[in-house]
């Protein structure tokens, strides 16, 4: 059978809310998805943790899975975003003071006024690898040490990196209108 197939019958059985396929899912799924969590969180435990609420979430809206794309994309971007959301709520950090320059030339108002979680959100609408590749930088990572971690080229690091600030500004800036109504 075709990893396609299988990801078929694994999904339906899913959806049917089959014990045996759900555990077929997790088992498959566990380390990419436990190494993700763990990169952020920086700890087994709380990689444990974040990963089985991930792993809820996946099972509450996989009958959302449309087959557009990898089940294991699908996959990490549910659990990416209940990774960073958990972390925003638990309040840990993720070096956001790197991120303080994003708005420097926009309106007077500072990204110190916007709650870590409402940017986290907003890192979250990007494409996964530039966000990746910025958080990382936000973290302190060079260059260098990101393109190893993300398996890419230092010019493709600056690029993400590049463009995930260019799409901050703007969503930030679109924030603040909306929620200011600037």
């Amino acid at each position: 059978m075709s990893s396609d197939t299988n990801d078929k019958i694994l999904v339906t059985g899913c959806i049917n809310n089959d014990r045996k396929s759900q555990e077929i899912l997790y088992r498959t799924y566990f380390k990419n998805m436990f190494d993700m969590c763990r990169y952020y969180t920086q700890n087994d435990d709380r990689a444990k943790e974040v990963l089985n609420i991930g792993f809820l979430r996946v099972f509450q809206k996989i009958h959302l899975f449309r087959f557009e794309g990898s089940l294991e994309s699908w996959i990490r971007k549910l659990i990416y975003h209940v990774c960073m959301r958990e972390l925003a709520q638990k309040d840990e950090t993720f070096g956001m003071d790197a991120i303080s320059d994003l708005d420097q030339q926009s309106h007077d108002y500072t990204l110190e006024k916007m709650f870590q979680t409402e940017i986290l959100e907003l890192i979250q609408t990007l494409p996964p690898a530039s966000a990746n590749a910025f958080m990382l930088f936000a973290n302190g990572y060079t260059h260098l040490e990101i393109s190893k971690k993300l398996n890419i080229s230092v010019g493709t690091s600056k690029w993400h990196i590049s463009s995930a600030r260019k799409q901050l500004q703007t969503l930030i800036e679109n924030y603040y209108e909306k929620s200011f109504k600037i």
